[in-house]
């Protein structure tokens, strides 16, 4: 990998780091390091000395689970040593929290230096800084809206691909190399229709390659259990993407190697908060088809490039002139990555040799890249709806414009409130909001991870110490855990969305977690519909009755409480106790 590495990225921690960054001009509270975007194909890793150190972490949490495997007792260790499923590769999943958790440390670490941020904060949330609906209601645009399920997401990630005419754009966060979906997406997909003359730009979360670049010398993941992958008729075929990969950057490579020369150009998101200095996270997960047009497309919500199979999402398709709202968000975040030097980051230089596509059939239905149209221009079915597109720029003034306006929502709620979050803790702000709302007759339902159903165990101590606080101030909501149910282990709920008086609803890739206020950048969608309220308050019912157990008093929390270890250690102060 050292001949495809630039060596110029510090890792996860950049901290007083020496390398030369700047100001990003569209993001003044971010910093970045032109060199990361200023040469095309390179796979930026971090120093030997970051991985070396990330190892003997690693290895100290497995030491630590090994001493589980032969203790008498196990009653002893965190659940995030000792609770994983039976067919769950075990090292695999301990690297991933170890490396998810040092990721954020840096952010975490600014915060618990800052004196009573913890109150300071909560304040700031007060209940007349949050706008409710009606106050912004002059900003939603009249589109359109669909959710999509597991077994339709293809089918209409595909269809919207061949019918664009223009562009697509796509913001990629974590990236699972096993996936057959995101291979077909990245290796047959995109770049068939970028053959037939549509521009192509993918945005990489930088932080995730380095995360599973280092991952990538103990996982011991079986390649050959990759799920099939059924497309529908007149599909391009499924052919780079059936390669197999050992790792993220091997697919990443491919990626960059099989689309060189073509109308095809990638950047890595790499940013740092100007103030504190710690990495700031893309976490927006969006695909955008002719994001310009009055009937562009766009596929989001909590999947990153397509869903995992057996996990609980919530994605959407929208069409409309909201298209244009992420079409300019991406856009400023692609220029925000354009290096200062004038070089462009993912484009082919003069000098450098135009790469022919070598695959015959691939050049025949494209006809060397002249376009002809190979699906009408389509409509979606969907609710028609007013929408608004809202993402969040996240630094170390904790400043969360998506949780500002979703305590505005609940502040307003008359009748009821359904949330469902994949990563979740519930602030003081927000348990103080649902106090006042059962306080006023209004029904408050959530719908809560656990270990049992959760990938990350990095905010479980959070998680269920925020939920026992939530049920002390709020005891009338109604909690609902994710958890083992008659005998049957949960699927893993990923899904992010709140619905108010079965009128206004918002999803997408926001978390309601203190990492989204400080460390992770996020694209929401707020939603005036009441058949796609419907819609989310069914998958709510339908989940709840299938998967989880409800959770009446704060006694009952603790059977989801970790004991504590350095994997589920706090984000910020936030939860101590």
């Amino acid at each position: 990998m050292s001949d495809r590495s630039s060596g110029i990225s510090p890792g996860f921690d950049c901290i007083d780091n020496a390398l030369p960054w700047n100001q990003i001009g569209v993001f003044p509270q971010y910093e970045t390091l032109d060199s990361v975007n200023a040469t095309r194909g390179i796979i930026p890793l971090p120093s030997p000395e970051s991985a070396l150190e990330l190892f003997e972490l690693i290895k100290f949490a497995w030491q630590t689970r090994l001493d589980y495997e032969s203790c008498n007792t196990k009653e002893n260790y965190c659940s995030c040593i000792g609770n994983w499923r039976p067919n769950q590769n075990v090292l695999k999943q301990i690297c991933n929290q170890v490396l998810e958790q040092v990721m954020a440390r840096e952010a975490s670490a600014a915060l618990n230096q800052t004196p009573d941020i913890t109150r300071m904060w909560n304040e700031a949330y007060s209940h007349d800084t949050c706008p409710q609906p009606d106050a912004m209601d002059c900003l939603y645009i009249d589109s359109l809206i669909r959710l999509l399920t597991n077994e339709t997401y293809l089918d209409s990630y595909i269809q919207a691909a061949l019918a664009a005419t223009s562009t697509i754009d796509v913001s990629i966060c974590y990236l699972f190399y096993t996936d057959p979906q995101a291979k077909y997406i990245l290796l047959d997909l995109l770049p068939y229709v970028a053959a037939r003359g549509v521009k192509v730009r993918v945005l990489f979360e930088l932080a995730i390659l380095e995360s599973q670049c280092l991952q990538m010398p103990l996982d011991t993941s079986s390649i050959d259990r990759e799920p099939p992958l059924y497309l529908p008729e007149d599909s391009p075929p499924y052919a780079r993407g059936a390669k197999q990969f050992r790792s993220a950057t091997e697919l990443v490579r491919e990626f960059f190697n099989l689309t060189s020369g073509m109308n095809i150009e990638a950047r890595y998101w790499f940013a740092r908060d100007k103030a504190c200095g710690y990495r700031i996270k893309n976490h927006g997960k969006c695909h955008i088809f002719d994001g310009n047009s009055k009937n562009g497309k766009v596929i989001a919500g909590g999947s990153n490039v397509a869903p995992r199979p057996g996990s609980l999402d919530t994605d959407f398709v929208i069409q409309g002139e909201i298209a244009g709202m992420y079409s300019a968000y991406f856009d400023s975040m692609w220029t925000a990555m354009t290096p200062n030097d004038g070089g462009l980051a993912g484009s082919v230089s003069e000098n450098e040799e135009k790469k022919e596509c070598e695959d015959e059939q691939l050049l025949i239905a494209c006809n060397k890249g002249q376009w002809e149209s190979v699906m009408e221009p389509d409509v979606i079915t969907g609710h028609k709806s007013k929408i608004l597109f809202l993402p969040s720029t996240p630094s170390s003034s904790g400043e969360d414009v998506i949780l500002r306006c979703v305590l505005g929502a609940i502040n307003s709620a008359s009748e009821s409130i359904y949330m469902c979050m994949g990563h979740f803790n519930v602030s003081e702000a927000v348990s103080q909001a649902f106090k006042q709302a059962t306080d006023r007759g209004v029904k408050v339902y959530v719908i809560s991870n656990s270990f049992h159903s959760c990938d990350l165990r990095t905010g479980q101590l959070d998680l269920i110490r925020s939920l026992k606080r939530m049920l002390t101030v709020a005891p009338k909501v109604q909690l609902f855990v994710a958890a083992v149910k008659d005998g049957k282990v949960p699927p893993f709920l990923h899904s992010k969305y709140l619905v108010v008086d079965s009128r206004w609803a918002c999803s997408g890739s926001w978390n309601m977690w203190m990492r989204s206020a400080f460390y992770e950048m996020e694209a929401e969608v707020f939603v005036q519909s009441e058949s796609f309220a419907a819609d989310l308050e069914e998958k709510f019912t339908r989940e709840r009755e299938q998967f989880c157990i409800p959770v009446k008093t704060v006694d009952e929390c603790n059977q989801f409480l970790p004991k504590g270890c350095a994997i589920c250690e706090g984000f910020g102060p936030f939860f101590d106790v």
